[in-house]
């Protein structure tokens, strides 16, 4: 049993070929694609349509196997679930979406936490920025 079945067969979900096709995708993915990209990516070798792509996004982040994200441009990122917080970065002019190493900011927001009385189990940090190349 390969890690997405068995993480299908603990969500109670039945790994389908098309949630197969899409979480492959996120798996792949170094970026945070919207479901338009993810459809062009699955499309490459498979057959599915975008419709398809939305309703297994919507039941794959229902199960908690997917994170859906909406940053400023308005559309829904999504990005394989399990992965730890981190924040990003958004490029104002151009809309660009960078993962930022929080290896050092961690540690903080995890004091300031605890200083203020809990404890940090998630975050989420998002950082708008203009490039000055």
């Amino acid at each position: 049993m390969t890690a997405l079945e068995a993480l299908c067969v603990q969500r109670g979900l039945r790994l389908t070929e098309h949630r197969r096709i899409v979480l492959e995708v996120l798996e792949a993915s170094d970026d945070h694609p919207c479901v338009r990209e993810i459809h062009r990516r699955a499309t490459n070798g498979h057959r599915i349509g975008i419709a398809t792509v939305y309703r297994t996004l919507n039941t794959l982040v229902e199960a908690g196997m997917v994170k859906r994200q909406v940053f400023p441009d308005g559309k829904a990122h999504y990005e394989r679930a399990g992965r730890p917080s981190h924040p990003h970065l958004i490029d104002v002019a151009t809309g660009a979406i960078v993962e930022i190493d929080d290896a050092d900011l961690q540690p903080l927001l995890e004091e300031e936490a605890q200083r203020l009385g809990y404890r940090l189990v998630e975050y989420s940090l998002t950082l708008f920025a203009r490039s000055e190349r």
